[in-house]
C-alpha cells in the first residue's frame, strides 16, 4: 500500500502540471459545502532509537497520509467541519469534528463544539506537513516520554528506571505491561469539548474546556474533571505576532483508583503548562521560536517517594529562508530538559535530556505540490540508543 502511495503520488505532481488536480478547496452547492484534502508520503530512515515515534506507536518519518476535510455551511450562524484521516496506511480515524457557532455573523467570534483543534502552542499547525517547514515535529510535540496514563512508578526508582523509555516503558501500578509513554502535547489528536475564538482589533484569543490533557486528548472523559486551556495572539506589527498559552487539567486515568487505594483519586493529579511564543516574517525570511513548561503532579506511594511534580521544560527554535522562487532552505533545533529527582542514593533528571537539529530543502513542484528532504540529528542523555542521524524525503499535496 505504501508503494502504490508514492506512485500516487508521483501520478499526482505529473498531472498537477496540466492542472488537471484541484489547487483549492473545492466549493459545491453554491458554497454549502466546501472539501479539503492533504496527501504526503515520508520515507526514511528506521529509527532505532525511537525519536520520532508517536503514541501511534508508529515512526513519524515513515508515513504515509491521506486527509479529506469537510466543511458544511447551514447557515450564516451555524457550520459543521469534520476531518477523516488514513494514517500509516492502515489507521483510520476522525481526526476533527464539531459545529462552529456564529451568533454574530459579521463579528469575528464563535464557538465550536466537538473534537476541537488544539487551542494550546504554536506549533500545534505542524500537524499538517504543508505548514511545517522540515518534515520532523518538534520534541515538545512528538517525543514520547516514560509517563503512562493508566500505569505509575512507586517510588522514583521507578521512574529513573525508565529513562529514555518512553516508547515503551512499564511501571508496577496500573496497568503493568509495559506500553508506550505520552508526549508533552499529543497532535496525534485531537481533544472532544467547547472552544471559544475570537478577534478583537490586534487580538487573538482562544478558551477551551476539553475532555483530556494536553498529553492526552479524549473523546471521552477518563477522570471526571475537564482541562481548561487558553492562548493569545498579539499581532503587533505585520509581520510580527507574539503568543502565549496555558493549560490545566487532570491527566491520570481512573482506572488507577483502585490501585491507590484510598490514598487520592486520579482526578487530583494534573498536568500544568505555559508557553511563550513568536514569530516573524520579512521578505524571504521566516523565524518562529516557543518556550514551554509542563509539569505533572502524581501520587507518593513509596520510597524514596516522588515528592513534587516532575517538569519538562521545551525550547523550539525554526527559520526559513527562500533561496529562489520555489526552493527553500530551513533548519530547525530544539530540545527537551527535565527536572532532578533522588533515587536511592543519585539524583539525576527523571526522563533522559533530548535535543535535535533537523535540516530540510524544500522545492515547491506547483503552489499546492511540495517536495522536501531533511536531516535529522538526534542526541540522547539515556537510553538504549543515545544518538542517530536520520534522514527523510517527503511528498505533499494539498488543495
Amino acid at each position: 500500500m505504501r508503494l502504490v502511495a508514492l506512485v500516487l503520488c508521483v501520478v499526482l505532481a505529473g498531472d498537477a502540471r496540466a492542472q488537471s488536480l484541484p489547487s483549492e478547496p473545492i466549493s459545491v452547492a453554491n458554497g454549502r459545502f466546501v472539501f479539503g484534502g492533504e496527501f504526503f508520503g515520508t520515507f526514511g530512515s528506521e529509527d532505532p532509537g525511537f525519536f520520532d515515534y508517536n503514541d501511534y506507536e508508529y515512526n513519524a518519518l515513515r508515513n504515509v497520509r491521506l486527509s479529506v476535510s469537510t466543511e458544511i455551511r447551514a447557515s450564516r450562524h451555524l457550520q459543521a467541519l469534520a476531518e477523516v484521516r488514513l494514517e500509516h496506511g492502515d489507521e483510520l480515524s476522525a481526526y476533527a469534528m464539531f459545529l462552529r457557532i456564529r451568533p454574530w455573523p459579521d463579528r469575528r467570534f464563535d464557538v465550536q463544539i466537538g473534537r476541537v483543534p488544539p487551542t494550546f502552542g504554536a506549533f500545534g499547525k505542524t500537524i499538517y506537513a504543508y505548514n511545517n517547514i522540515v518534515i520532523g515535529q518538534p520534541l515538545a510535540y512528538q517525543y514520547l516520554l516514560s509517563l503512562r496514563t493508566t500505569a505509575l512508578p512507586r517510588t522514583s526508582d521507578d521512574l529513573l528506571r525508565m529513562r529514555g523509555r518512553g516508547w515503551l516503558s512499564d511501571f508496577p501500578i496500573g496497568d503493568t505491561s509495559p506500553d508506550a509513554g505520552v508526549p508533552i502535547m499529543n497532535t496525534s489528536r485531537y481533544d472532544a469539548g467547547v472552544q471559544v475564538h475570537g478577534v478583537v482589533r490586534r487580538i487573538e484569543w482562544t478558551g477551551a474546556v476539553t475532555a483530556g490533557s494536553l498529553s492526552d486528548p479524549r473523546l471521552g472523559d477518563n477522570n471526571g474533571r475537564p482541562q481548561f486551556a487558553g492562548r493569545v495572539i498579539a499581532h503587533a506589527l505585520p509581520g510580527l505576532s507574539l503568543g502565549v498559552s496555558a493549560a490545566r487539567g487532570p491527566w491520570l486515568d481512573d482506572s488507577l483508583d483502585p490501585a491507590l487505594d484510598g490514598v487520592a483519586e486520579a482526578s487530583e493529579f494534573v498536568q500544568t503548562a505555559v508557553a511563550l511564543d513568536a514569530e516573524v516574517s520579512h521578505g524571504p525570511w521566516l523565524a518562529r521560536a516557543e518556550w514551554l513548561r509542563s509539569s505533572w503532579s502524581m501520587p507518593a506511594l513509596g520510597l524514596p517517594a516522588i515528592e513534587a511534580p516532575v517538569v519538562a521544560r521545551s525550547l523550539i527554535v525554526e527559520g526559513r529562508y527562500r533561496l529562489l522562487p520555489g526552493l527553500s532552505l530551513a533548519l530547525r533545533g530544539d530540545g527537551l530538559w527535565f527536572s532532578d529527582i533522588t533515587g536511592s542514593g543519585v539524583m539525576d533528571t527523571w526522563e533522559a535530556n533530548v535535543r535535535r537539529l533537523e535540516g530540510a530543502l524544500g522545492y515547491s513542484i506547483t503552489r499546492n505540490i511540495t517536495a522536501k528532504f531533511a536531516v535529522q540529528r538526534n542526541r540522547r542523555d539515556g537510553g538504549r540508543v543515545r544518538h542517530d542521524t536520520l534522514l527523510a524525503g517527503q511528498l505533499v499535496y494539498w488543495f
